[in-house]
């Protein structure tokens, strides 16, 4: 475990964990190979300096020349508007300069690393918890859960085969939703990738000059697909797949809280129901979101008009969306719809607001953020339930707790912090450093409360990824890339795995009250029974999941 100490630690090991032990070890007994095929091509992209699909630029962009011959103290009031400007643009040149660093680091040693391993038939990742039972490999660089580039370079050790269409079918999808085609039936999903074939082999046989694959959502993964792909199509029945393929939650973070309190409105959203085609939260918030606009702009409202013009789409709405079930704030809300119209704009996208995004983003935050409230009300209720509970504990000086469905204990430690300030001399020099001491004994109400909602949801998402794992072992199915909401391995098993965590998901919930066990616990080891009820439940019949296409796809 991560960060955990000795205390803890002896009250974890008198729990039954064999559930946990199960997937961290069917996840340590996976057996992985470099892609060298993708390597090769990552490596003589990042050689040539180029920007191709998602690296970063080997040398930092030039800051902008400063425009005048005079001192900023001596310009006049034209001249500040136009410094404030250039300001503003060498502070964005030097961020991104400084972003692209990390990215340089880690793009260098996931490719050096990826190239050490080439020689090594198979190899293996060691897999941890955190203290909410979420699982992570040890790796930091070449593993299922980093970034597009360095997935890419893994696959499966160990090859499965490939008999028929129906085995081909999840890598099919796979490769739809890798270019970013993920909004459109299974069924179309499949097609859209049988009618680029021609594609596919043009950028199977010439990489470096047939460029489609630099379109896709995630480039350097979808190239990987590509070569599978072209393998298929080429060999046909008797293919032996070595690639990773998944599916996704929708929103996996808003799916348990609606399936906690059996939202119908929330979990329609979030695709707890069979549909025909997929439901899209970011979307339903994008257009709830407009029509309060429109009823601003009809009003005479400049800034609505403008906004309108400007587009309402689920880019400004959907990390928005993904941050509520994580104690988002409406503040980091107008952060992120600011951030996404620079990205927009940054495409070419015209405005009429020069710089200043604050001003839209600020008036847009709020009606998304009670857009959200209509789309899944709920959710707040239960965030709100679990916060309570977290300041009953932090009112007592105890850490929270509770156990999951794995009957995974969970305690969540934020003790009071004190700065404190050390002076010393290094090589003749005087340093003063300063750091938060944490103090013994002590519990951070704020942190607690604020902490508790997050930290719930996600050991319940952990809880899932655990019992879908033990599931599919009992089957036979032997080789997962997993991260917290997206499950994965060989397209022939991924039919199987794509029925077990939906049959794992339904049971959880069914056998599990987590509201009411959440408080009984509270109540055992606080040793009190004023613990509030949890909120009524609605009529949603979690079973419904079951038949669910999209809830993972």
């Amino acid at each position: 475990m991560k960060k955990a100490s000795r205390e803890y630690l002896k009250r974890l090991s008198k729990q039954d964990l064999s559930k946990e032990f199960g997937a961290l070890n069917a996840l340590q007994n996976t057996a992985w190979r470099t892609n060298n095929r993708v390597i090769e091509i990552i490596r003589n992209v990042w050689d040539s300096g180029q920007e191709w699909a998602g690296l970063p630029p080997r040398e930092d962009l030039p800051l902008p020349p400063y425009p005048f011959t005079k001192e900023p103290k001596e310009l006049d009031e034209r001249e500040r508007v136009e410094f404030r400007d250039w300001r503003k643009r060498r502070n964005g040149v030097y961020t991104f300069n400084h972003k692209s660093m990390s990215k340089r680091i880690q793009v260098e040693r996931t490719i050096q690393l990826a190239e050490d391993y080439t020689k090594h038939p198979e190899f293996y990742f060691v897999w941890q918890c955190d203290f909410r039972s979420r699982k992570y490999p040890v790796e930091s660089f070449m593993s299922p859960q980093v970034a597009d580039w360095g997935k890419a370079t893994i696959e499966f050790a160990r090859g499965v085969l490939m008999e028929s269409a129906e085995d081909a079918r999840w890598l099919a999808i796979h490769g739809a939703n890798l270019f970013g085609n993920d909004k459109i039936s299974l069924v179309d999903r499949e097609i859209w990738a049988y009618l680029h074939e021609d594609d596919v082999v043009r950028v199977a046989e010439n990489p470096m000059d047939y460029l489609w694959w630099t379109e896709a959502d995630k480039p350097w993964q979808f190239l990987a697909w590509c070569f599978e792909w072209y393998g298929w199509l080429r060999e046909g029945k008797g293919f032996v797949t070595h690639l990773p393929v998944s599916a996704d939650g929708s929103c996996n973070g808003l799916q348990n809280l609606s399936a906690i309190l059996r939202d119908e409105r929330g979990g329609s959203a979030v695709n707890l129901c069979d549909t025909a085609v997929p439901a899209d939260i970011y979307s339903d918030v994008a257009l709830l979101t407009e029509q309060m606009v429109r009823d601003d702009a009809a009003n005479g409202i400049e800034l609505a008009r403008q906004c309108l013009e400007f587009g309402i789409t689920r880019k400004l709405t959907k990390r928005p969306c993904m941050i509520v079930p994580y104690s988002g704030t409406q503040h980091a809300c107008r952060q992120y719809v600011e951030e996404a119209i620079e990205e927009e704009v940054a495409k070419g996208k015209p405005n009429p607001w020069g710089n200043d995004y604050f001003t839209p983003s600020l008036y847009l935050s709020g009606y998304i953020w009670n857009a959200i409230d209509g789309v899944i009300g709920s959710a707040r209720q239960v965030m709100d339930y679990v916060k309570d509970i977290g300041s009953i504990y932090a009112a007592r000086k105890r850490p929270m707790e509770w156990i999951t469905p794995t009957n995974f204990l969970v305690r969540q430690a934020y003790p009071d912090t004190k700065l404190r300030r050390i002076q010393t001399i290094i090589d003749g020099s005087i340093i003063r450093l300063a750091y938060q001491h944490e103090l013994e004994g002590t519990v951070d109400r704020s942190k607690t409360r604020m902490g508790a909602s997050p930290n719930f949801i996600h050991s319940l998402d952990a809880a899932h990824l655990t019992l879908t794992i033990n599931r599919c072992k009992d089957i036979g199915i032997d080789d997962f890339a997993m991260v917290h909401d997206s499950y994965g391995t060989h397209s022939p098993n991924m039919g199987a795995m794509s029925q077990l965590l939906r049959e794992a998901f339904v049971d959880m919930y069914e056998k599990h009250d987590v509201l009411s066990e959440l408080r009984l616990h509270a109540c055992s080891v606080l040793g009190t029974e004023d613990v509030p009820e949890p909120p009524s439940k609605g009529s949603l019949d979690i079973s419904n999941v079951l038949k669910s296409k999209y809830f993972f796809s």
